[in-house]
Formats: structure tokens, C-alpha cells, sequence
């Protein structure tokens, strides 16, 4: 955390870095992604994503559209800064990518006419027009096609050679040539099938990693905000271009009377032959459907075991064959293991690839696995397999083959979560064992780990879910409220106290929030108790106000009631019932809550700022701990974590953090609350450091809301022989 301290420091230079526009360099005719239209402005998908990201981050992009291998040359130079390109591994010793943001495939075109070309192998020898410095002809190169190569400046022109038959043929991307050949109604058509699916990304010099780290970041917010699908739905139909050509608009009328004139051939034959065939008919109509009843059965009876994508057994078929082949490894004495693997990216190959490509990649691992010789192997859905062996050897070997999975021309590498369970050498339940090794998966899921074997400490405690099924049922009932003073360091007088909540559960008794509210939070109740909380705090502050003790009470705000509930209705509810004021609410939020959707939250804080009600920056230090929270929401308090302020006369480095977050703050002209103080001495340190308030067990001690009306009038001296409360 010292270390914290220093960076604080560096960042307001490094805010100065990136306050300077950013330049996005491409291709001034590459429409519809990037090109200069008739005025000289720089327009298209990529122009307005690369906006959206310089302003997602608060910088100016400055655009610069020139010829493509200009482009390419100014980013290695550092001419210009980001470049979008396909992305290819020799560009990528040069170069460091963000994430893809669409993919692109190539397309063969030639003259309308020309015979269909199946493959690359098929342009051996022929004259194939290329963009100059453009993906297509690098990859032709890389692989060793022979062909001769026609190379012209851009696309367009490209285009022009085929038709100027100065080409056979030309290699170019599809989205850009689709568009300028149905706009331009061109006589050249597609003769292949798409080509290298391939990755488009923004690229930056590999001298510049602090940018890359920067524009990836601002690049998952502006898709995690929904610009991304905004930008994309304005350019839509111009990137998946598909409009009819001339013939096509007639193509509807002329199958359509294609159709109705063999409809009525087929019913004047269907007539001459109908009184012949009408006992051969029916009596072939019997035995085919006997035959088709006898296949339907066999394949119902099939299918119902077996899994339709994979083709592997079901759950209820496994189970069956693992207590089968375990009853005859009892005989044998020999010993097995259950094991349940998921496979770790699937569902980020179904987001980014699509359906379809998920299931090709689970159809070959299925593939894959059977070839393994597994003694039962079953397909349990979202990529999920479960397989009994005799030994952890697939583990060491790995489950799938050494080569990549290729679909598309994607290479795709999968791996596996693995749960293991021992199988007891004199048989056993084995839907018990099938929950143990999924258990085992799930906690080497959430750990990062490839696989964990199981242990009887990974079993969830039965009590919590008692504890939950009980809150949903009974509510707020057994629920209260105590109150923790906060000291003004100044004057020694209690001037504000956090509230919180206790629950005396009707059979288990008192229990500690340490234990329910984190399960409250993990089932999505959390909501419920903040409520009570709220509604709890500013009765009792209206009371206090009413008895001539106004005091300011603290409630702390988790993420979700910031993001999925209408916090500042709630707030105003509650004010309203009991005629409470909104200075005698604080809202206290962790910086991780904070962080989560910062302008939603940045919004909602604002808002409440303006009703009058004070936000505070809960557990300072242990979250992000970023200087620009104090800047970016509407806050005017700080809470120290009590992590350093126990120790802080023990330990050096959290006395530094303290003093430097104590004068920080100030500077800002913000309250600074020091939470956990324990004896008088570090109350007198936190005073020598001008601290506002503190909290903590010197003091007091949570108390009932009698036992805090006295201590409401206690002035503390801080003198060392206080008496501690």
C-alpha cells in the first residue's frame, strides 16, 4: 500500500500524457470501414469506433487517412499512433493488438461468366490483382501460392484490373468489394468460397505497451456500455452489404411461374396414372409404414440414452454403465476415478464465434474423447463432459490431441476445468460420486486452478441455505439496528454513528453479519436488508432531530443496490415517511461497488448529492484505490480502513498511508473518517495528523439505540487514562 501511495503521486503526469489527441492513421478508400468522402472528412465503422473510444477515455482523436502502405509506415515510425489492420502473426512482431472487434473474410473475384474457383491451390499461375501492402498478398507470399501477382493501390482499383482484363482474377477483402460492385453495379461476381476469416483489431507500436494497455481498456467499456452496438447498427447495412442485382428483381415472378406451370403438369400426370396406381400406392404405403415405425422405434430408443449433438450417452445412461463397469472392477480389484471436465472458454467461443462454431467445437472434442478409450464418457451439455478411468493419466497426457481444433481457418486451442472423485474400491453411489467430482470442478473454477480432486471441506454447509430459506420467508422479522459513535477529534463530542444491522434468528439465535450478509449478498437479498437499514436510519435521525440532537447516521450500500435498484426513490421514500432531513443520512459505498459501471454510478451518486444526502468512500485503500474516485463522484468523505489504522504506530508504512491520504484528502476538501482505532495513543496520533473523525472500539462498541442516547452526551478527553468504553 506504500506503494499505492507513490503512484498516486505519478498519476495527475500521467493524466497529462493522455490528454493528448490520439492519432488513428487508415486507408483513405476503404470503405465501408474507413475512407474521405467528397469533402475531405474521414468517415466509417472504424473512424467512429476509434472516436468512441478516444472520448470513452477523454482524449481527441485526430484522424489521418492515407494510402494503406503510408499507413502502415507512419505507425512504424511513430508517426501517427493506432492503425486499424487484420490482424496476422508477421504483423504481430511489430505490432500489439487489442482485442478483434469484427472478423473479415477474403473473397475471389472475376469476370461474370467465369468458371467457379474451389480453392487457393487452383490460382497457381494465374494473374491475381492485390491491394499493395494488403493482407492477401503477405498470406499468398507466406504460404508459397505461386501466382503472378498484379498489385494496384487499393481495392478499386484492383477491381478495375480484372475488369480491364488486366488480371484473371483478384483477391481482396469482401465487405469493402461487395459494396463497391453492387453500388457500381460492376460486371464481376464472387467465384469462391470466403477466405481467412481473419481478426480486425487496432494496432500500436510494440515501443508503446502503456497505449496498448490504455486502448483495450477503453475498448471493453465502450462494448461493455453499448456504444459498440450502436456504431455497429449505424453502419450495418453498409458492412453487410447484399443488395439484389437487376436479374433478381425478376427472379421471384419467374420461379413462381416456373412452379405453377409444373404444378399443372404434375397434376395432369398424377391424374393419367392415379386409378392405376391407387392399390400399388396404398399397399407400398403399408410396408413403408411399417418399416419407418420399426425405425422410429429404434432410433427414439437410441436417442433417448444418447446425446444428439455428440452422440454420446446421456446422464442417466452413463450412471448406468460406470455402476455396471465398476461392479466388474470390484472382481477384478482394480480402481477408478470420476472425473467431470468442462471445457473453459465455451462460452466465450459461443459469444464471440456463434452458436454454431460452439457446437462444431464440442462435436470434436466429443470426437476427440471417444478415441481416448475412456472406460464411460458422457455428454452433460454446455460443455461438460463426464468420463470414468482407471488412473489420473489423461490428466498428465491431456484430454485432448496436441493439435489445435481448425474451424473456418480459426485455430482454436481448448482447455479443460477438471473435478475429480475417487471411486471406493467396493462400489458405490454413483450419482454421489458424479456430485463430488462436479463439485471439485466448480471450486477448481473458481480458483483458477486446470483441476482439484475432491475433498469433504468443498461440501457447501447445509445451514446456509436454512439461513437463506429462512430470511425469504420471515423477512425483516428478528432483524434491529445498533449504533457506532463517530468522535469528532476536535471537540471530543459524538456528532455522527454508523448503523448496523443485527439478526436474532428464531432458531439458531443471534448470528453475526460477518456470516448472513455475505450469503444474503451471494442470493441476491441483499436488497431486502439494505432497505430496513435505510429506513431504519433515517427514522431514527429524525427522532434524534426532533429531541435536539441531530446526528448524522452512516449506512453502507452494497453494488447492487447502486446499480439494480432505484437508490435515490428509496431514499426520498424514506425521508418523506418519517420527515427526516437529508443531512443526517450518510451513504457509505466500498470502491469496488464504485467501480463496477463508474458512470452509472458516478449518475446516481450525483443525484444523491443534490438531494442533500452525504456519499462516503467506505474501507478506503482496500479496493482500487484510485486518486480519480475523488474526482469522478459527487463524494465528500473519506473512510479510512481500519487495516491501517490499528497498527498505524507499529507500522511504518501504514502510518505513512494514513498521513498521506489524511493531507490528500483535505486538500480536496473532503472529511477523512478513521475507522478501528483502539486505544488512546493512536486516537492522539490521528489528531496530531489533523484527522476529522474516527470510529472504533476505543470509543464505543456497537450499542443499542438506548445505550447510544448516553453516549450522545459523553464528551471524550483523550487524555491515556480515558477510561475505555
Amino acid at each position: 500500500m506504500l506503494a499505492l501511495v507513490l503512484l498516486l503521486c505519478g498519476d495527475c503526469g500521467a493524466q497529462e500524457g493522455r490528454s493528448a489527441p490520439l492519432s488513428f492513421a487508415g486507408d483513405d478508400n476503404y470503405p465501408p470501414f474507413e475512407w474521405l468522402d467528397e469533402n475531405g472528412h474521414a468517415k466509417g465503422f472504424v473512424v467512429d469506433l476509434g472516436r468512441a473510444m478516444a472520448a470513452q477515455g477523454g482524449r481527441e482523436a485526430r484522424n489521418l487517412q492515407m494510402d494503406w502502405p503510408a499507413a502502415l509506415a507512419g505507425l512504424r515510425s511513430g508517426e501517427v499512433d493506432v492503425v486499424a489492420m487484420f490482424a496476422s502473426p508477421a504483423r504481430a512482431q511489430d505490432f500489439l493488438f487489442t482485442t478483434p472487434f469484427y472478423f473479415v473474410t477474403h473473397g475471389i473475384y472475376g469476370l461474370q461468366g467465369s468458371d467457379g474457383i474451389p480453392d487457393l491451390a487452383a490460382l497457381q499461375g494465374r494473374r491475381v490483382a492485390l491491394e499493395d501492402g494488403g493482407y492477401a498478398a503477405d498470406t499468398l507470399l507466406a504460404n508459397n501460392i505461386d501466382v503472378v501477382p498484379v498489385i494496384r493501390e487499393d481495392y478499386r482499383a484492383a477491381l478495375q484490373a480484372v475488369i480491364d482484363q488486366q488480371a484473371d482474377v483478384a483477391l481482396l477483402p469482401q465487405p469493402v468489394s461487395n459494396r463497391t460492385i453492387s453500388r457500381e453495379s460492376l460486371p464481376i461476381q464472387v467465384l469462391g468460397p470466403p477466405l481467412w476469416p481473419r481478426p480486425y483489431v487496432f494496432a500500436v507500436s510494440r515501443q508503446q505497451p502503456e497505449l496498448h494497455s490504455w486502448l483495450q481498456q477503453q475498448l471493453g467499456l465502450v462494448v461493455s456500455t453499448g456504444q459498440y452496438y450502436d456504431i455497429y447498427h449505424r453502419w450495418r447495412e453498409e458492412i453487410e452489404w447484399n443488395r439484389p442485382g437487376y436479374w433478381q428483381q425478376y427472379a421471384g415472378w419467374l420461379i413462381l411461374g416456373a412452379a405453377l406451370v409444373g404444378l399443372l403438369l404434375l397434376m395432369i400426370y398424377a391424374y393419367s396414372w392415379r386409378l392405376r396406381a391407387v392399390v400399388r400406392r396404398l399397399s407400398w404405403q403399408l410396408e413403408n409404414a411399417r418399416v419407418r415405425k420399426s425405425h422410429a422405434e429404434k432410433e427414439m430408443l437410441h436417442w433417448e440414452y444418447h446425446d444428439r449433438l455428440t452422440g454420446l450417452p446421456t446422464r442417466p445412461e452413463f450412471v448406468s454403465r460406470v455402476r455396471a463397469h465398476l461392479l466388474r472392477a470390484e472382481r477384478k480389484g482394480s480402481s477408478h476415478v470420476l472425473m467431470v471436465a468442462k471445457l473453459a472458454e465455451i462460452d466465450d467461443f459461443i459469444c464471440s464465434l456463434g452458436f454454431g462454431t460452439g457446437e462444431m467445437l464440442v462435436s470434436e472434442v466429443a470426437r476427440r474423447l471417444k478415441r481416448k478409450g475412456f472406460a464411460a464418457l458422457c455428454y452433460m451439455g454446455r460443455g461438460v463432459f463426464a468420463l470414468l478411468a482407471q488412473d489420473k493419466t489423461a490428466l498428465v497426457d491431456g484430454l485432448l490431441d496436441q493439435n489445435a481444433l481448425v474451424f473456418d481457418g480459426l485455430e482454436l486451442e481448448p482447455r479443460f476445468t477438471i473435478g475429480l472423485a475417487h471411486c471406493p474400491p467396493t462400489g458405490g453411489d454413483v450419482g454421489e460420486m458424479l456430485r463430488q467430482a462436479e463439485t471439485a470442478m466448480a471450486f477448481a473454477s473458481r480458483s483458477g486452478r486446470s483441476w482439484m480432486e475432491y475433498k469433504q471441506s468443498m461440501d457447501p454447509d447445509p445451514q446456509n441455505l436454512f439461513i437463506i430459506r429462512d430470511f425469504r420467508r420471515s423477512g425483516r422479522e428478528g432483524l434491529r439496528v445498533m449504533l457506532q459513535p463517530q468522535v469528532e477529534l476536535i471537540t471530543g463530542r459524538v456528532v455522527g454513528a454508523e448503523v448496523l444491522v443485527r439478526w436474532r434468528h428464531p432458531e439458531l439465535g443471534e448470528l453475526s453479519p460477518a456470516h448472513f450478509v455475505p450469503l444474503l449478498e451471494q442470493a441476491g437479498l441483499v436488497v431486502t436488508l439494505t432497505e430496513f437499514v435505510l429506513f431504519e436510519a433515517v427514522r431514527l435521525a429524525a427522532d434524534f432531530r426532533r429531541q435536539g440532537m441531530p446526528t448524522c447516521l452512516s449506512v453502507n450500500i452494497s453494488a447492487v443496490d447502486l446499480l439494480e435498484t432505484d437508490l435515490c426513490a428509496k431514499v426520498d421514500w424514506a425521508l418523506a415517511s418519517f420527515g427526516g432531513d437529508a443531512r443526517d443520512l450518510r451513504l457509505e459505498m466500498t470502491e469496488t461497488s464504485m467501480i463496477s459501471e463508474p458512470e452509472r454510478v458516478s449518475m446516481v451518486i450525483a443525484q444523491l448529492a443534490s438531494m442533500g444526502v452525504t456519499c462516503s468512500i467506505d474501507d478506503f485503500g482496500m479496493g482500487y484505490s484510485s486518486m480519480s474516485h475523488l474526482r469522478q463522484f459527487a463524494i465528500s468523505e473519506v473512510k479510512i480502513d481500519r487495516s491501517f489504522v490499528y497498527d498505524m504506530l507499529t507500522q511504518e508504512a501504514h502510518h505513512a498511508i494514513v498521513s498521506a491520504v489524511i493531507a490528500l484528502c483535505h486538500e480536496l476538501k473532503l472529511t477523512v473518517v478513521a475507522e478501528g482505532p483502539e486505544d488512546w495513543q493512536t486516537v492522539q496520533a490521528l489528531q496530531g495528523l489533523n484527522c476529522d473523525r474516527a470510529q472504533g472500539y476505543v470509543f464505543s462498541r456497537p450499542v443499542e439505540v438506548s445505550e447510544f442516547m448516553a453516549l450522545r452526551e459523553q464528551i471524550f478527553s483523550f487524555s491515556p487514562d480515558q477510561e475505555r468504553a
